[in-house]
Formats: structure tokens, C-alpha cells, sequence
């Protein structure tokens, strides 16, 4: 009989060879370290994880692959300041605490920055004495990404319900203000000069008192615009706004934002724009087929705008210059087309240009991926290029991006033209009614419309719980010659309704009032008159709503008189 006996050498010996494959196998990085935190060993996995070879890695004390090089410990530190970890280790080596685990930056080789879920274990000596710390490193990266991404996003859904929850009182108030310019405009610029209320003859410094006031009204207006311009941002940054597109003169945008733009970027940066003067001559489709407009929603190009402007200037910490230029030109030849081969490659570019540091080739390649940035932390959420991917591909346009590293970085939006000569434009938008209420088109410098006051014996139900809204809205459409029956709720409309059932033609209502909507206000109202006109107004709803008893129109808060009395020809005039 054989008897195979194996010494406790041997046996030792085997299991030293498994833990040292467990070791050199471990999917996880493992650093054997002295109690002052100096590497005796690292593992394959460690060396991988961070960049470094495994004999770079010994002898290094791993405080110094944190991305600050920490100081040593010493008597110096209080608990005020005593960094996390440390604590943990201080509790670690005086034995109250077998282990700890940590998430920690982590700065490899080639300078990128690793998060890490570091788990760390004492080693004892044989008199059960402290000998050395067990640190095991896992690459929690991806799921910090992740964690980052599900935050932004969160982030932005508390903006979006903030947003929507402060949009509607908001915009009652910029429709009041922005109705209100309509009339006193209209006053100065005829009654009261006419009954000798104001001495047209008086002047200071060269201007007329009615030209002086006339501007302070403008500048009233301008204030009015610029905050429902932020209103719209913000909606549509939150997605909470539905884009209405409608042809746009691009350089007017871009003459509209510039001043606000060389605040943003600061007297350091200098700022040129060029304008292309060709695509002016479009500004009356009678005279051109539509060059220098596009089909996009006014707020989300000026959005468009401002966030390219705003990471050229990111680009340039130190200054420099930002180029802003608009052209006419072709849509290049790969971009795909559903239009006719002429029109489609018509189109209006907007050029951003900077002076900056540049991108290379892979930062170029995910540019527009949401939450990718290459700003600090808490500097950026990496969407405001996805953003401008979005508007800009919604609106049946690209992009083109040319940047190297040292050389700055261009990038061209292009926008198709829009054809005048196509049905599509031939009426509707850009038509004035001829029999109707109209309103005096807007100047070239954007001012305010005059509303032209004409018999209409229409009746128009304006139901709206804001008083400075209502007030405003039934004072324009009063001058522009409607019969208007006031309502501040629908408790109070339902009885205005019954005493006028026969005469009211139009209902013009809020959508979000107290008690009842206005969308359910337009059902019971049509069930009683079903050839009833319905226009809604809202701040922030999605999309032109559907009645029980039938489609109704929808007017978003704020707009002018001029608008306003252009929707109401609409809906008036429709089947």
C-alpha cells in the first residue's frame, strides 16, 4: 500500500501559487501598501487601471494619484479639515473598523481622471500587530457617468415644472405690458396730438416730445419682448414649449440679440458681426422668393444663437475674438432632401467662428452628444449643443464644424431658404386679410404695429381669471371695432353666454383658469352654439388642442395687438 504524504512546506507552497494567480488574475485592481499608504505591489489590473506599469506603481505613495496631490498627514490637521479617507484609515489603524470603502477621483497616467470605489483591509503580523493595508480598486466610472447624467436630468425636470408652474402668471403680465405699448403707441401717434392733449411743438435736444415719448414706449416694448424671448428659452431648455415655426429674417435675429451677446462674453472678447445685406432684399416676398428667411421658431434660433456664442466664448478664458456671420448659400451636397433638387439646395447659413483653443478629432466626433463636455465639473451640463442639434435637425437643417487644436473652431448652421413662389406661402402667414381687422405690419427696425380700427359687428367672449391680461386684450380689440363681453372665470362666462346666446361669435379664453379650463369652457359653450369660434390662449400648452365638439385655435401668451388681431381674423374667417 502506497501512502502519499504531503508536507506542510508543500502545502504552503501550493496555496502561496493560488493566491498570487488570484492576485495576477484579479478583474479588479489590488495594491498591497504600507500603512502610510507607499504601494509595495500592485496587481495587473491596477496597472491597467490607472496607466502606470506595475513598477512604476511600487514605491509610489497613492495619495499621489489623486488628482491634488494631498499632504501627508501630520500633527497640523484638525478634524475640521481632516479629509474623509483619512478618517477612515485613522479609525482603520487604531482598530475601530475592520474595513472601509470610498469613492474616490483618481488621476491616471496620461492625465485623464478615473472615479474609483476603493475598498481598503488591514493585514496583521502574526502578534495580531497592523503590517500593511489591502487596497482594492474597482473603475466606477461608467457608472458615475451615468449617476451625472440621471442628476442632469433631474435636474432639468425640476426646471421644466418650474418653468411651467411660473410661465403662465408670467406671461399674463409680458401680455399685458406688450398689449399696453400697442395702444399708447397708437394714442401718441394720433388722437392725442390731434386733440391738442400733447404740444407737438415743443422739442429737447433736436426731438419732438411725441418722438421722445414714442421711443420710451419702444424701449418698454423691446424690455416686454426680451422677457418673453427668456420665457420661450427657458420652456424650450425644459422642453416644455413647442417650437412655432414661421418665416424668419435671420439677420434681424441676429441684429436683435447682439447687444445682449457682448454683454454675455465680456469686454475681453471681442465680438465682429457681418451680416450679409443680400438676404435683406427678401424681406418682402414680392421682391425676392425668400432668401434671407427661414421657417424656424424665432426663440429657439436666438437660443441657437446664444449658446454658440457662449461656448465660443468657454473656448477663450483668456480672450480673443468671435467672428458672427450670415451668407446665403447651398446646402452641401451629402446633406439628404425631400424638396425639389433646386429649392433644397438653396439655404441661409449662420457662422460662429472663435479664436479659441480648438478641438481635436475625437472631441469633434461627440460634440453634440448630450452631457458630453470638456468643461470642469459644475461648469457645464453638456447640453447646449445637443440642444442646438435638436432645433437645428427639427428644422430641416444641419451642421458643419471645422476646429484643430490651437486654430479655433467655425461652426456653420445651415437653414433652408424658404420659397415665397410655393403654395405654401402663397397665403396664410405672411398675408394680410383684406376685410378684416388688420394691424400695420411691424418696421424694419421691429417696432411696435399700429392696430387699425374697423366695423366688424362681430361679439367676441373674453374669459380670462388675469385682470391686467384681460383689460389689455379687450382694450385692442375694442379699438380694432370688435363688440367685446368680459368674463373674469368660466362660472361668470356661462352666464354672460346664456343672456348673449345669439350674438357671440367668437370665444377667446385662457386655457388654465380656476374651476374650469378653458377647453372645457369651448365644449359646453359649443354644445349650445356648435358654429361657435373658438380661439384658446396659453403659456406653455404642447400643441393646438381637439374639442369633444370639434378642433379649436390656439394663441400662446405673450404676444402683441398686432398678433393678436391677426389670430382673430384667422379663426374668425376659417370654415
Amino acid at each position: 500500500m502506497n501512502v502519499v504524504t504531503q508536507f506542510p512546506a508543500a502545502r504552503d507552497y501550493d496555496r502561496d501559487l493560488r493566491f498570487r494567480a488570484m492576485f495576477e488574475g484579479a478583474a479588479i485592481g489590488i495594491g498591497i501598501c504600507q500603512l502610510d499608504g507607499r504601494i509595495l505591489e500592485a496587481n495587473p489590473a491596477l496597472s491597467r487601471m490607472l496607466g502606470y506599469s506595475q513598477e512604476e506603481l511600487t514605491g509610489t505613495n497613492a495619495r499621489e494619484l489623486y488628482p491634488e496631490r494631498r499632504r501627508e498627514v501630520g500633527p497640523e490637521i484638525s478634524d475640521d479639515n481632516f479629509p474623509p479617507d483619512e478618517r477612515l484609515l485613522a479609525d482603520l489603524l487604531r482598530g475601530k473598523r475592520d474595513s472601509f470603502e470610498i469613492e474616490k477621483r483618481y488621476r491616471r497616467k496620461d492625465g485623464s481622471e478615473l472615479w474609483g470605489h476603493l475598498t481598503v483591509s488591514l493585514g496583521r503580523d502574526d502578534r495580531r500587530e497592523p503590517a500593511f493595508l489591502i487596497a482594492m480598486l474597482a473603475d466606477a466610472t461608467e457608472r458615475k457617468r451615468v449617476e451625472e447624467h440621471l442628476r442632469q436630468a433631474e435636474k432639468m425636470e425640476v426646471i421644466g415644472r418650474l418653468a411651467g408652474g411660473i410661465a403662465h402668471d408670467f406671461n399674463n403680465l409680458l401680455t399685458g405690458i406688450l398689449l399696453y405699448c400697442d395702444l399708447l403707441t397708437a394714442r401718441l401717434k394720433s388722437g392725442a396730438w390731434e386733440s391738442g392733449e400733447l404740444d407737438e411743438s415743443r422739442l429737447e435736444n433736436g426731438r419732438s416730445e411725441r418722438s421722445r415719448l414714442c421711443q420710451h414706449v419702444e424701449e418698454v416694448r423691446l424690455a416686454g419682448e426680451h422677457g418673453a424671448a427668456l420665457t420661450h428659452q427657458l420652456l424650450a431648455i425644459a422642453r416644455k414649449q413647442a417650437a412655432e415655426p414661421r418665416p424668419i429674417p435671420i439677420n434681424e435675429i441676429v441684429a436683435s440679440m447682439e447687444n445682449l451677446l457682448r454683454r454675455l462674453i465680456g469686454e475681453q472678447i471681442e465680438l465682429v458681426v457681418v451680416l450679409d445685406s443680400a438676404l435683406d432684399s427678401a424681406l418682402d416676398p414680392a421682391l425676392d422668393s425668400g432668401a434671407g428667411r427661414v421657417l424656424a421658431d424665432p426663440a429657439q434660433l436666438r437660443q441657437i444663437l446664444l449658446n454658440l456664442v457662449l461656448n465660443a466664448r468657454d473656448a477663450m478664458p483668456h480672450g480673443g475674438k468671435i467672428r458672427l456671420t450670415t451668407r446665403s448659400a447651398e446646402l452641401p451636397s451629402d446633406f439628404p432632401s425631400k424638396a425639389e433638387p433646386l429649392a433644397a439646395r438653396r439655404a441661409v447659413s449662420l457662422i460662429v467662428k472663435d479664436t479659441g483653443c480648438g478641438m481635436n478629432a475625437e472631441t469633434r466626433a461627440r460634440l453634440f452628444e448630450p452631457f458630453f463636455t470638456t468643461k470642469n465639473p459644475g461648469e457645464g451640463t453638456g447640453l447646449g449643443l445637443a440642444t442646438v442639434q435638436r432645433i437645428v435637425s427639427e428644422a430641416g437643417g444641419m451642421i458643419e464644424v471645422e476646429s484643430e487644436p490651437g486654430r479655433g473652431t467655425s461652426i456653420e448652421v445651415f437653414f433652408p431658404a424658404i420659397d415665397f413662389s410655393t403654395e405654401q406661402f402663397s397665403t396664410g402667414i405672411l398675408s394680410q386679410p383684406t376685410s378684416a381687422p388688420v394691424a400695420r405690419p411691424f418696421s424694419s427696425k421691429g417696432g411696435a404695429g399700429e392696430v387699425v380700427p374697423q366695423s366688424t359687428h362681430k361679439t367676441i367672449l373674453l374669459v380670462d381669471d388675469h385682470a391686467t391680461a384681460r383689460n389689455s386684450m379687450q382694450r385692442v380689440l375694442v379699438d380694432a371695432g370688435y363688440r367685446i363681453l368680459p368674463a373674469s372665470g368660466a362660472k361668470q362666462a356661462l352666464s354672460v353666454f346664456a343672456d348673449h346666446l345669439g350674438t357671440v361669435d367668437l370665444l377667446l379664453a385662457d386655457c388654465m383658469m380656476p374651476g374650469m379650463k378653458g377647453q372645457e369652457l369651448a365644449e359646453i359653450l359649443r354644445s349650445r352654439k356648435p358654429d361657435l369660434k373658438v380661439l384658446l390662449i396659453s403659456g406653455y400648452q404642447h400643441a393646438p388642442l381637439e374639442s369633444a365638439a370639434g378642433a379649436v385655435k390656439l394663441i400662446r401668451k405673450p404676444f402683441s395687438g398686432k398678433v393678436l388681431i391677426e389670430r382673430v381674423v384667422d379663426v374668425m374667417r376659417s370654415p
